[in-house]
């Protein structure tokens, strides 16, 4: 039976498109990397991580020190970034079905803390787990589940990236892949995920579908 709920930050909870892409230039500009456009940004959807970094000039040994520097950037911005379109009432249904919630990301823990601090949503969510690594979360989710003696099959995990599909899939978690993040749907598929879902209102019904199936 599913009890816990994870999500994804960026891209996932957060509406964080615009802020990224900002910060992002203003680091490529320093470092030579090419800049994110609207022309360039759906292309870009539909890559892998790798071919992103090819095509934006960004050497894959460089996205560690990249992540950790979008991080600190991010930090002066958390308050100006909102919650897509639908998601606090999901969250808030979720808690009220009494699922605990919590959040695996690459940004910073503080950063997360301060987004939800500022949109009043803290008491919604009950635990966070960050790592820096961009392939590092399926040892989160191993992590989370010991923490809390979970199975399996007691977790879904949502998020927007072939990735985190990936990840779920090493560790035996169901995942459901959004629409409205980083990959477009194309990627999304080609990961293989449990379902997919256009409208946080979508995520609510299957989470009850497979509740009341298991």
């Amino acid at each position: 039976m599913t009890t816990h709920i994870v999500f994804d930050f960026d891209g996932t909870l957060a509406d964080s498109k615009d802020a990224v892409i900002r910060l992002y230039n203003a680091l490529a500009e320093k470092r030579g990397y090419k800049a994110l456009s609207a022309d360039n940004l759906e292309e870009l959807r539909k890559l892998s991580i790798l071919e992103r970094c090819a095509r934006m000039g960004i050497p894959p040994y460089r996205l560690p020190w990249l992540a950790v520097q979008m991080g600190r950037s991010l930090r002066e911005v958390m308050t100006t970034i909102a919650f897509h379109e639908g998601i606090p009432e999901l969250l808030a249904e979720l808690r009220r079905r009494g699922h605990p919630l919590a959040i695996l990301s690459t940004n910073r823990e503080e950063n997360i803390r301060a987004f939800l601090r500022h949109h009043s949503a803290e008491a919604l969510v009950e635990s966070i787990h960050c790592s820096s690594s961009f392939f590092g979360k399926a040892r989160l989710l191993r992590a989370l589940m010991k923490q809390r003696g979970l199975r399996p099959d007691q977790l879904v995990y949502v998020g927007d990236e072939h990735r985190d599909v990936v990840a779920c899939k090493e560790v035996n978690v169901r995942v459901i892949a959004v629409r409205w993040g980083a990959d477009a749907e194309a990627r999304l598929r080609e990961a293989g995920p449990d379902a997919i879902a256009g409208h946080p209102a979508e995520v609510a019904e299957l989470l009850s579908r497979w509740s009341e199936r298991r």
